[in-house]
């Protein structure tokens, strides 16, 4: 095993237990928000999100990725970055703060709508201000400071200071208190880590030669902003907020799980590809090797999540909440199929070759306007624009796979092969949960019901690690030292 493999193994490691802690925290503060707020406050915050993610990617400026991907990087270099951080953040608060009313109209949302945009607007300050010191961190494949960071951000800042805020009564506003918290410590420790220089420089050249890279990352970011959440927009504006935010719940029970391990390995291999960026053997072998372990993962672990989406809604959202339950399954597989694709975009950004990634996400955009429009025509409902963010996310995928494969020649069907065998998996753990749910349903309780489904799902999984060794997915991850070359009856007994 080399250096930077051992190293990026490590990292996997560190941020996945990270992830897992994540989850840990982040249920019960999603079921305790759930029942201290109504879907409205729910509805409201994700329409202010809406907006100031319009900015989010500029405020950003790519800067991170920028800091990360360079080939060399000097302490001048740094505090040019610096200087775009400190203009990108102020410029993009302004402009929020400025058409803050106007996206208030546009939306359709009331009055209140105005101030919530304008105070979280500060998280576009605290993120671009930050933008430098975390991409020093993953630069330098210090994945325990940012494991530590992430989960230290989060429970100060959603747990303590959100909670506490709508315990006291703040309502929508305890969401923007737990936000703003967030952003600021994820902003404010990995300076204290890493110390650079805060004194701007403002060079014009090479200010210039670093946006050529983070601009395009930042286009991108915000095309991906659009094809993302335009289901939302549709939403807030031609249903209600209360839709909103029934909307926004679905969509975080649907994808929790499977962004925090698409987030944990997604700030490990963008440092560990852009090392190899010239080493065209090694990334056809990573490219392959990443799409058989997500695939394997993230499908098996959506239908999960899908096949359990009334018991899930029903136990940690409430009652209130059980018109979210019907959107879980479909936005789980939006969201998993989402996740899969940031990987292949993540090795694009690596090699610098962002304009090809520019191109796709322009082709799902228009597939997605298109769609929309006729799913409105047509009166189809939300369930019609379901339909067409999945397929605009189904041809996103093919677009991808279709310009790596023409890259990497070699990875055409070891690829074919994973998502092959993921999609075997995925479709047996779905009917031995269906299988499940038949037979218990009626007079059991909802907990109970879960439970037996946990326990059949992860005996498959267990199973499969124990006897999947023809699996890619799970033969990638022994080379890589995921997991013990071989799983014995006694590591199984162990983990159950």
């Amino acid at each position: 095993m080399t250096q930077l493999t051992s190293v990026t193994v490590k990292g996997v490691r560190w941020t996945y237990l990270a992830g897992a802690a994540g989850i840990a925290v982040q249920i019960p503060y999603a079921a305790a928000m759930a029942r201290l707020l109504t879907p409205a406050d729910f509805g409201l915050m994700a329409l202010a999100h809406l907006v100031l993610r319009f900015a989010h990617n500029f405020a950003q400026g790519g800067l991170r990725s920028a800091v990360v991907q360079r080939p060399s990087l000097t302490g001048r270099d740094v505090r040019v970055i610096f200087a775009l951080a400190l203009t990108a953040g102020s410029c993009s608060f302004a402009v929020i703060w400025l058409i803050a009313p106007c996206a208030t109209e546009l939306l359709r949302g009331p009055a209140e709508l105005t101030s919530l945009i304008r105070t979280a607007a500060l998280i576009l300050v605290f993120m671009a201000l930050g933008a430098p010191a975390t991409g020093l961190l993953s630069r330098g494949m210090r994945y325990r400071a940012i494991a530590f960071t992430d989960f230290f951000s989060f429970v100060v800042g959603y747990c303590v200071i959100g909670i506490s805020s709508a315990l006291l009564g703040a309502g929508v506003w305890s969401l923007v208190y737990g936000t703003l918290g967030w952003y600021l410590l994820q902003a404010l420790l990995p300076y204290l880590m890493v110390r650079h220089s805060l004194l701007p420089l403002f060079d014009v050249r090479a200010m210039h030669e670093v946006m050529r890279f983070g601009g395009k990352v930042s286009v991108n970011g915000f095309l991906e902003y659009l094809t993302e959440d335009f289901g939302k927009l549709v939403i807030g504006r031609y249903v209600g907020v209360t839709a909103a935010g029934l909307y926004d719940r679905a969509a975080l029970l649907a994808s929790l799980p499977l962004q925090q391990i698409q987030a944990a390995a997604g700030k490990v291999l963008l440092p560990a590809f852009s090392r190899i960026q010239n080493e065209s053997s090694r990334l056809s072998a990573s490219y392959a090797d990443c799409a058989a372990l997500t695939t394997l993962v993230l499908f098996p672990l959506w239908a999960v999540i899908g096949a359990s989406s009334e018991q899930l809604v029903a136990l940690l959202l409430g009652s209130q909440w059980r018109g979210s339950a019907e959107l879980v399954p479909v936005l789980g597989l939006v969201s998993a199929l989402s996740l899969v694709t940031q990987f292949s975009g993540t090795l694009v950004e690596a090699i610098g070759a962002v304009g090809r990634k520019l191109v796709i996400s322009v082709v799902q955009l228009l597939v997605l306007v298109a769609g929309t429009a006729l799913a409105l025509f047509l009166g189809c409902g939300v369930h019609g624009l379901m339909v067409v963010v999945l397929a605009s996310q189904l041809v996103k995928q093919a677009l991808f796979h279709a310009w790596l494969n023409r890259l990497f020649p070699a990875t055409r069907r070891p690829v074919a092969e994973a998502y092959a065998q993921a999609a075997g998996l995925t479709v047996l753990i779905w009917v031995a949960l269906w299988s499940v749910q038949g037979a218990l349903e009626g007079g059991c309780p909802v907990a109970l019901v879960l439970a037996a489904k946990a326990a059949t799902a992860g005996a498959l999984v267990l199973g499969c690690l124990r006897y999947g060794a023809g699996l890619h997915g799970v033969r990638v991850a022994r080379e890589r030292g995921l997991l013990p070359g071989k799983l014995s009856r006694q590591d199984l007994k162990e983990a159950c």
